[in-house]
């Protein structure tokens, strides 16, 4: 019995993932978070002073003294351990109970505001991924509300049902978690507030506020031990450790007790306490802050794997480990199957923003509600203007610059020193550091004006210091020791003088440099990134020009390392000067010296051009003129990898895709970028000969299926087909024309030059008719030869016949696997190898033969065909029906970008419900003679 065509069980198909902007990788600062606004150092650096003694047992928790004691604990006494926890608890409670926010000075001279942790944390929203086994793995449908369910379409992003949660109530979803998310996001805040509010409730032998605030429903005497630790210390840790070492002290265990005991807390716990509890693995919260902060990734490797030691076959021990989605995601960085991925989503104006500046204004003026009132309304109402700015420049569903809790903070601290907020990026970074760097001056002038001088040449210092790191690259480029330090300063002899100063001005106060275990940093990778801008501009090109700073960069420009220190250097120009910053751009535009990196440097000018409000339409359009150069050129695509020229598409669809026409309701601008003729064929075969179906085998790696084999004649006729599937700007002129409504809103939610997705069959054969009647009663909405065929040969628009679709996506390869060949190669199509794991604006691959680009990859292409088996008929009644009910499926082709190439390929087909939507499913359209009725 030959196999069911459509039949989801044979299908595979990873759930969909989304690309991370721009891919470049960032470390957290600890503190920067949730409530966040803070720059807070992280748990454990320094010993804390625990005031008064330590006697007493704490309220509850005795399970922790029980469970440390059976697991053969010292000889102390149960009332002795108790004792001596609750010190710990103190301790850790006075740890945590603020968070600091620098570059705010408050009347008397404070340099930071203290902002209580139980009035300031704003619980962020969170997107848990699906546990192990509840994942999708067939292609299925995603109906959306009020539709009948259909069957075997394409799965929304993350699938169905998944709902967000909030980060202060994460626990209950398991007991291994890897919160995940962009750097500043709050991760770090996140375990600050778990450990305070477990230290709290264990004092005070009360529920509260653990329960409320961490949604755990536990007696008082049930709540795990919190034990917070940074895992760069336990790396650098390792790194330290004598060759001969005995492995027990390599053990992540060891380290915690060493961390803790003997070298961080001023309390007398016995040496073996954390390792005796930690074996025993209940009644524990272990809070591994900063996976990614790890120096470089086999380092990461090694202390992922000793994490994955620590926790195996301890089931009741609770872990949560923080990490950036990229370092995460990438490597030999994720943990093993038992963690569930928790990822922090961008913040809410309403939800988030609003309340963080609202309460970090109250805890400036506490006692003068009509000042703190109107600066917090203030600062809301510049973020407006600047995300509505942004929108106008960069699009509807441009990324929002306030998207996390270290762009708040840096908001508040230009805000309340300059009650305005910047137009641009990098003015707001230049600002921000130009305030963390003056704050601990006071107000007296006499003392502001003797140290001016001072502050400035920190600066320098710290952005000299910046480049020697960034040049040190992703690896090692994000935190250096001293001695290291003092010889990259001492390179230039006017720092020579200053650097103990410098040195205790960031071991005091922090300011943009912070101290940790003997290893200095920026408190943010934003913070380097953008000093790093700076020295390019102000000594790199003060000395040599724009010039000097191109060929600086000549090598970087296809390094994600760079990326944000190019675009800031750009904004830090376009501060100053607009006509160099133009120049600079426009330059920047046609760097490169091998294709991977002339699509880099496009991309980075057409972007800084978008973030850059001043750089004008003929900058935007010079940007895009020379992307489509570079698509243009089908040697560079072949020599480029598929997601550095995807980036560059985006890029060029929010600057204004020239190849499309606004003015004719989006159709290609040019007539011989619309419709490609296909002559007819008398000689076709659709499908794959039964005597290639094993060498087709082979190469694809996979059997083939029963309804893919034909061998009989299916001649083709004349017809024309469109270039490109149908873009989102496109589908938005019919939406807008026709008032229609899409039955799922993202289908317009894509850059324009995507092509369109979330489309029904239905949507698709209602856009063909709008198309069809406005090419027919209006010349001037189509070139010469299409309103010939259309008005006086009687042509009509619809979806192609997956005859016609699987002729012209072979090209002049009528026997090929592939409309290229048949080999697989991911440089030809946006397949799942591409790496690109998203759509991808059109024409960002070569086209086949016949001219026509994507045929292959990117979405699934609705073809008017019914699903059904080999031979395909003659009468095209039998397989074109248009009023064919719903529970009939229409076949799609081409494969999408999340698939393997065994269904990018000319011959795979598959069928879907005609009232489906899916996040891979889109159309191209075709000009074909054949009457209204089978269209």
């Amino acid at each position: 019995m030959a196999a069911d065509p459509f039949d989801p069980d044979d299908r595979k198909v990873p759930p969909k993932q989304r690309a991370e902007p721009g891919g470049r990788q960032k470390a957290d600062v600890k503190g920067s978070g949730a409530a966040a606004l803070a720059g807070g150092t992280a748990l454990g650096e320094r010993a804390a002073q625990v005031l008064g003694d330590n006697r007493g047992n704490i309220n509850t928790g005795t399970q922790i003294v029980n469970n440390y004691l059976s697991a053969g604990g010292s000889s102390l006494s149960k009332a002795e351990i108790a004792s001596q926890v609750a010190g710990y608890l103190r301790w850790l409670r006075e740890r945590t109970q603020y968070i600091e926010l620098r570059g705010i000075e408050l009347a008397g001279g404070a340099p930071v505001v203290m902002l209580p942790l139980a009035t300031a944390y704003v619980p962020l929203r969170a997107k848990p991924a699906p546990r192990v086994g509840e994942g999708r793995h067939g292609l299925q449908v995603q109906r959306r509300p009020k539709r009948a369910k259909a069957a075997n379409a394409i799965a929304d992003e993350g699938g169905e049902g998944e709902a967000y949660t909030t980060l202060n109530q994460v626990l209950g979803l398991g007991h291994r978690l890897a919160i995940i998310g962009g750097p500043g996001c709050g991760k770090t805040t996140v375990l600050l507030h778990m450990a305070w509010a477990l230290a709290s409730s264990l004092l005070n032998g009360e529920a509260e506020p653990a329960q409320s605030r961490l949604g755990l429903a536990l007696a008082p005497g049930e709540l795990p031990l919190p034990i917070f630790v940074p895992l760069a210390s336990f790396a650098r840790y390792l790194r330290h450790l004598p060759a001969n070492a005995p492995p027990r002290e390599k053990q992540l265990a060891q380290f915690i007790s060493y961390h803790l005991i003997s070298k961080q807390a001023d309390f007398d716990l016995p040496a073996d306490f954390f390792v005796q509890l930690l074996k025993d693995g209940r009644n524990v919260l272990l809070l591994l802050d900063g996976l990614d902060e790890v120096a470089n990734e086999g380092e990461r490797a090694e202390v992922r794997q000793s994490v994955e030691e620590l926790v195996g076959g301890r089931d009741a021990m609770r872990v949560l480990v923080t990490c950036r989605t990229v370092a995460y995601r990438t490597g030999r960085t994720a943990l093993g199957a038992a963690f569930r991925e928790i990822a922090v989503q961008p913040l809410d104006a309403g939800l988030h923003i609003a309340p963080m500046v609202r309460q970090a204004y109250a805890c400036i003026y506490p006692h003068d509600a009509a000042l703190r009132t109107q600066c917090a309304e203030s600062l809301l109402a510049g973020i407006t203007l600047l995300e509505a700015g942004r929108r106008a420049r960069l699009g509807e569903d441009a990324e929002t610059l306030v998207g996390s809790p270290l762009m708040v903070r840096l908001l508040l601290i230009v805000h309340f020193n300059h009650r305005r907020l910047p137009d641009e990026r990098a003015e707001l970074f230049d600002k921000a550091i130009n305030a963390l760097l003056q704050v601990d001056y006071g107000r007296d002038e006499s003392v502001i004006t003797e140290l001016t001088a001072d502050w400035k040449l920190w600066r320098d210092m710290a952005q000299h210091l910046a480049f020697h790191m960034h040049q040190q690259g992703d690896d090692q480029g994000r935190d250096i020791d001293e001695a290291a330090l003092k010889s990259a300063l001492r390179q230039e002899a006017e720092f020579r003088p200053h650097i103990e100063g410098f040195l205790s001005h960031a071991r005091q106060r922090g300011s943009v440099l912070e101290e940790r275990d003997g290893m200095y940093r920026f408190i943010h990778l934003a913070f380097q990134e953008f000093l790093v801008a700076r020295y390019l501009n102000d000594i790199v090109g003060d000395t040599g020009g724009q010039a000097a700073i191109l060929a600086a960069l000549s090598e970087r420009l296809d390094d994600v390392w760079w990326r944000e220190p190019i675009l800031l250097l750009a904004g830090h120009k376009g501060a100053k000067t607009a006509r160099p910053a133009r120049q600079f751009v426009q330059a920047l535009a046609r760097a490169g010296a091998t294709p991977d990196a002339r699509f880099c440097a496009a991309e980075l000018a057409g972007t800084a051009a978008l973030e850059w409000r001043e750089s004008g339409e003929a900058t935007r359009a010079d940007c895009a003129t020379r992307i489509l150069e570079l698509l243009a050129d089908d040697a560079a695509l072949k020599a480029s990898k598929p997601p550095l020229r995807a980036r560059a598409g985006d890029a060029l669809s929010k600057l204004g895709d020239p190849r499309f026409d606004a003015q004719r309701f989006y159709l290609p601008a040019e007539a011989s970028l619309g419709f490609v003729r296909i002559a007819a064929d008398p000689a076709f075969c659709i499908g794959t000969r039964k005597a290639d179906r094993q060498r087709v085998a082979l190469i694809v790696g996979s059997n083939l299926e029963d309804y893919e084999i034909n061998d009989v004649l299916t001649p083709t006729p004349e017809f024309q087909i469109a270039r490109y599937p149908v873009t989102v700007a496109q589908f938005r002129a019919f939406v807008e024309a026709t008032q229609f409504q899409p039955g799922d809103p993202d289908a317009l939610r894509d850059p324009d030059s995507r092509p369109v997705r979330w489309v029904s069959w239905h949507e698709a054969r209602a856009y063909c008719a709008w198309l069809n009647e406005r090419l027919a009663g209006a010349p001037q909405f189509a070139d010469e030869a299409v309103a010939h065929l259309v008005r006086e040969r009687g042509w009509q628009v619809a979806l192609p016949s997956e005859l016609e679709w699987e002729k012209a996506a072979r090209g002049r390869l009528a026997s090929a696997v592939f409309s290229w060949g048949d080999t697989q190669d991911p440089v030809w199509a946006n397949y799942g190898d591409a790496g690109i794991r998203n759509t991808s604006a059109v024409g960002c691959f070569p086209a086949n033969g016949f001219g026509l680009f994507d045929m292959v990859g990117n979405v699934w292409e609705w073809t008017r065909s019914l699903a059904g088996p080999y031979p395909y008929p003659t009468d095209v009644s039998q397989r074109e029906s248009p009023d064919a009910k719903d529970e009939v499926r229409r076949v799609v082709r081409g494969g999408s970008f999340d698939l393997s190439a065994r269904l990018a390929r000319c011959a795979s087909r598959r069928g879907f419900a005609p009232g489906g939507y899916g996040y891979v499913l889109g159309f191209r359209v075709v000009l074909r003679s054949a009457p209204v009725s089978s269209l």
